[in-house]
């Protein structure tokens, strides 16, 4: 009898357990059944987020300073990664295979969340960029290394931005921002100490005190070196009311001022490009030639020997049309089509743009923000007057320390009064330099 209610004990515990187990496992299936779907449902909204963040990853930093866009989807996408991931930690009492597929989902959420948030500092420091470059500085070709500040920075600001761009992960976008901070930092310095020896002797546009030979010439270099145009015309301003004074005490300052620079348009040919490439050798001087992309096409053999006989190349577009009259594709038709003609038999890309006419406005500029303008303070008129005693009567007329001569290796008479022009300036105690050395 005791034996016999001792089995039934047995029985109902084993069955209580047995219950216990069947309940148990049918909660955990229950649990993983929904835990699945919600993982599942968590791994289709990642990959709409590694899809949003592989498109981020492949624009550019001038893409992330003009599209707002970018920024409204990088913030979506920190956004609902975070979402997922919380969304996953919050799930639990899971089997052990289900348990393996929420850790795996995990750790790529974990990386995207890492991805998204440097790509987020890449656009903030991108637009800091942005507020403190004179231009839209970031794009494929040219990255930062031509571009300046147009306005100082404020300690807190570098710091700001020096601390987004270190954190960012090792790539050219990073490299171009570290170089934009480097040169950031350079023209700030320079702004500071130019604009605290600058009070010293003017202020509110009336003199001070007036600077010697050696510190106007050291004024005058430090502003020299500034980078961005607009910078240059204002302290430049400010020198021209020193320089008349200075120039009263000291006459002879003007002589280290006797640079020229002779420019030679609408080539390169076979005969006349040749002859003034002859005379320059003879003398010793190097010249820019401005060459239009037909010439190049017609003369590459002549478009390599100025190039190998260290002559500056620059574009004078394709075939000669005024870029005022182009809409903005046709003007980067004109431009680009010969940058990379000459890039192509030189191995270099001008960087010097001379609009046919001298004609160019904010829309050519727009069209081609890496290349400067060259115009020229001497018009010889030897497209006009094709006589080789006029062009060198200009020459004498309108000389000026800094000159930029304008003239045409197209033309015979060009190529026949060089020498001659080139007597001249040196009687007058000028040293020749390229176009670029005088642009600015």
């Amino acid at each position: 009898m005791i034996k016999e209610k001792r089995k039934q004990f047995i029985l109902i515990f084993l069955l209580l357990i047995l219950i216990v187990e069947v309940v148990f496992l049918v909660r955990r299936m229950t649990l993983d059944k929904k835990a699945s779907q919600t993982l599942s449902s968590v791994t289709s909204e990642k990959k709409v987020i590694d899809q949003s963040i592989q498109e981020l990853s492949q624009q550019n930093l001038e893409n992330f300073v003009i599209n707002q866009d970018l920024l409204k989807t990088a913030n979506q996408t920190k956004d609902s990664v975070h979402q997922s991931i919380k969304t996953v930690d919050d799930i639990s009492n899971i089997s052990g295979k289900v348990k393996n597929q929420k850790k795996q989902l995990m750790l790529g959420l974990n990386k995207d969340a890492e991805t998204i948030d440097a790509i987020q500092k890449k656009i903030k420091a991108s637009q800091q960029m942005s507020a403190i470059f004179g231009t839209k500085p970031f794009n494929k070709n040219s990255l930062v290394k031509d571009l300046a500040i147009s306005q100082s920075i404020t300690q807190s600001m570098k710091d700001e931005l020096d601390s987004n761009v270190t954190s960012l992960p090792k790539d050219e976008q990073k490299a171009s921002l570290e170089a934009g901070l480097k040169q950031i930092t350079e023209q700030h310095n320079a702004l500071v100490s130019l604009d605290k020896e600058m009070k010293t002797y003017i202020q509110d546009k009336k003199i001070k005190t007036v600077p010697t030979s050696d510190q106007y010439k050291k004024l005058n270099k430090e502003v020299s070196g500034l980078k961005n145009d607009k910078l240059r015309q204002v302290y430049a301003s400010q020198l021209s009311v020193l320089q008349k004074e200075v120039i009263k005490n000291d006459p002879t300052i003007l002589n280290d001022d006797k640079k020229v620079a002779l420019t030679f348009d609408d080539g390169p040919n076979n005969t006349s490009s040749i002859q003034i490439l002859n005379t320059l050798k003879k003398y010793n001087i190097k010249a820019t030639f401005f060459m239009l992309g037909t010439m190049v096409d017609n003369y590459p053999d002549v478009v390599k020997k100025i190039h190998e006989a260290g002559h500056d190349i620059g574009n004078h577009t394709y075939d000669h049309k005024d870029l005022t009259k182009l809409d903005e594709a046709s003007i980067k038709q004109e431009i680009e089509s010969t940058n990379q003609r000459i890039e192509k038999i030189t191995g270099e890309r001008p960087t010097l743009l001379r609009p046919p006419y001298g004609a160019y406005n904010e829309r050519v500029t727009k069209v081609e923000p890496n290349m400067t303008i060259a115009l020229w303070n001497i018009d010889t008129l030897d497209w006009k007057t094709h006589n080789a005693t006029a062009i060198l009567g200009e020459v004498k007329k309108e000389l000026q320390p800094h000159s930029i001569v304008l003239m045409h290796d197209i033309h015979q008479d060009s190529a026949d009064s060089l020498e001659n022009v080139i007597k001249f300036l040196k009687s007058q105690d000028y040293t020749f330099v390229l176009a670029k050395d005088l642009i600015n």
